[in-house]
């Protein structure tokens, strides 16, 4: 990395760190982040693990301190390891001796000790039922960011999340397998550029008029009021994910395989969570966003086109000509529950994105039993959600089965009518367009 421009290294430091919370860099800090990532591997703080990461915390300025005991109070969300990694890993690369400040080069060794010593010190009973295990693979792949300056699949897709190689064009990749009433998909992101073609991607297993868990969702939107709202709901979608019926080493290996044939390219897994991370980032940074819900449906947005190919409501515009607007739809029922719209808006034709918003904390007993009926059929491929806003409800249209080619009729939304996609769609849709989300007038609608 030290062919880049100071400028730029100056601008990802900054980037870097502010993912964080901070408004500069803050090397003090960085011995204890390993801490941290560890103590939260499997999603519980012990008493034991706190007292420890206290102890170490105590000679940092008071700012500092207040921020350790604060990751320590709340769970710190989806896309805190991405951060941490990428952090250590930017540093590492970049941090030359005369930049040392305080005698903190040895961050990385007193780091990777400290949480060393943090698994040690768990105890008899979580060893002896493997309690460890997720701390120790997050602690293996913190040093191989901070000695080897790797993320999940190598530096140039961390360049690429950061938006340093905007020469770069990601495509949306996705392999489909269906079984009975089951989908294995494996959705994944290709790069080629430079010489370099990389693709990285998840693999899910989809299963029809599958709901989740109410109690695993009110228990989620309790833990998570404090985190920004699109990881609060990846946060849910990796629930949904995670609890479908897994995949077997003979489906991951088939899927696998064939997104390899389909690439042209290694293919590498990674969670649900980090491919958020990476698609957040790009959404932010490079303007652009892909999402694949079935074989053939789409919503892509790039630097050229808005695409969605998909009935009804079949969009296709160049970026020039459209104009995006958003505002919040407080629709009336169920109680605690709005719905944000994003409106695309070209010459000839209307596009409405809507999305589920929580509007009351904590969350209502009817807006739990919503998300757990209706956010898996947003990810359904057998299933189009529609929001009739005027009415308000919303219009599941079911297909017998899955389309095998994208219709070229263009057939417009009914007025008043939004497609319903997942929270983290609309985010990233609102991102590539340059749309703050919480811009816009709220609007109230009875009905």
């Amino acid at each position: 990395m030290s062919h880049r421009p100071s400028e730029l290294l100056s601008s990802l430091d900054r980037r870097l760190w502010r993912d964080l919370g901070f408004a500069d860099p803050e090397p003090a800090l960085l011995r204890m982040l390993p801490m941290l990532v560890v103590a939260w591997s499997d999603g519980k703080l012990g008493g034991a693990e706190e007292n420890l990461i206290r102890d170490r915390a105590r000679p940092l300025p008071a700012h500092l301190r207040e921020w350790v005991h604060q990751r320590l109070a709340f769970p710190p969300g989806p896309y805190f390891r991405c951060q941490v990694s990428h952090l250590l890993a930017f540093m590492a690369a970049t941090w030359s001796a005369d930049q040392d400040r305080d005698g903190l080069r040895d961050w990385t060794e007193t780091g990777e000790r400290w949480a060393s010593e943090l698994i040690a010190d768990q105890g008899l009973f979580r060893r002896l039922f493997g309690g460890l295990q997720r701390e120790k693979a997050d602690l293996s792949a913190l040093n191989e960011a901070m000695y080897e300056h790797g993320i999940y699949v190598s530096d140039r897709i961390w360049a690429l999340a950061r938006g340093t190689h905007a020469e770069a064009e990601p495509s949306r990749v996705v392999v489909t397998h269906t079984e009975a009433e089951a989908v294995h998909q494996a959705l994944g992101l290709t790069f080629a550029g430079e010489g370099q073609h990389l693709a990285v991607g998840t693999m899910l297993a989809l299963t029809r008029d599958e709901d989740l868990d109410t109690r695993a969702v009110e228990a989620l939107l309790g833990q998570s009021r404090h985190l920004r709202e699109n990881e609060r709901w990846v946060l849910l979608g990796n629930e949904f994910f995670n609890n479908a019926r897994p995949l077997t080493d003979m489906q991951r290996v088939s899927l696998a395989n064939d997104m390899q044939k389909r690439c042209g390219c290694a293919f590498e897994a990674c969670t649900f969570a980090e491919l958020s991370y990476l698609e957040d980032a790009l959404a932010r940074d490079a303007r652009w966003v892909s999402w694949v819900s079935g074989q053939v449906e789409e919503l892509r947005i790039d630097r050229e086109a808005v695409v969605r190919a998909q009935i009804p409501g079949t969009f296709s515009a160049p970026r020039a000509r459209v104009k995006a607007q958003v505002a919040q739809a407080l629709v009336t029922g169920p109680p605690g529950l709005g719905f944000r719209i994003l409106e695309i808006e070209t010459p000839g034709a209307t596009l409405r994105l809507a999305t589920p918003a929580i509007e009351r904390e904590p969350a209502t007993r009817e807006t739990v039993q919503w998300i757990s009926r209706f956010l898996p059929a947003m990810c359904d491929p057998w299933t189009q959600l529609v929001l009739d806003v005027d009415g308000p409800r919303w219009v599941a249209e079911v297909l017998p089965e899955m389309a095998k080619a994208a219709s070229q009729t263009r057939e417009p939304l009914m007025p008043g009518r939004a497609l319903l996609v997942p929270p983290w769609v609309w985010f990233r849709a609102a991102e590539a367009l340059g749309v703050r989300f919480f811009a816009g007038p709220r609007k109230q609608n009875g009905g």
